[in-house]
């Protein structure tokens, strides 16, 4: 008989316990929702702009960005068909899209600008080590940045 009651008493604060603590600190417990979508949907459904959390270490999709990251997610976003000129900070390992540049660097971010369909002649700062867009080429250097030129 004490054998019953220990295991239902034990069985019991481990539903309770966690339901006090949540009440304590003001919380409430999650309802249990239908599973949303899976990121790999969402991802494939994208449209410019949007952002998804994924895990640390998931492979980043071609034209999205790391703009954000934690200890285990990062945020990224979708910058496909982005204007011309479109400018965004990304983490500093984030993958840079085809035919954009890093314009800006500062602390553990990059600015990196959207050189895609630029007009001819146009000339952009960008910082050196940064990619170089087909179809751009350099027409001057300084210590720490290129003046790149569209043909």
């Amino acid at each position: 008989m004490f054998k019953k009651a220990l295991i239902i008493l034990t069985l019991s604060s481990v539903v309770a316990v966690p339901c006090l603590a949540a009440e304590a600190h003001g919380a409430s417990l999650p309802l249990q929702e239908k599973a949303p979508a899976s990121e790999k949907t969402i991802i494939k459904n994208a449209a410019f702009g949007q952002e998804v959390w994924v895990m640390l270490g998931s492979p980043i999709p071609s034209g999205w960005v790391v703009i954000r990251s934690t200890g285990t997610m990062n945020l990224i976003k979708d910058v496909n068909k982005a204007p011309a000129g479109y400018e965004v900070w990304v983490m500093l390992g984030s993958p840079i899209p085809t035919g954009w540049a890093v314009i800006r660097s500062s602390g553990n971010m990059n600015l990196i600008k959207n050189l895609n369909n630029a007009s001819s002649g146009q000339e952009v700062w960008v910082m050196l080590g940064s990619p170089i867009p087909d179809g751009w080429i350099v027409i001057r250097s300084t210590g720490t940045m290129n003046l790149i030129k569209h043909l």
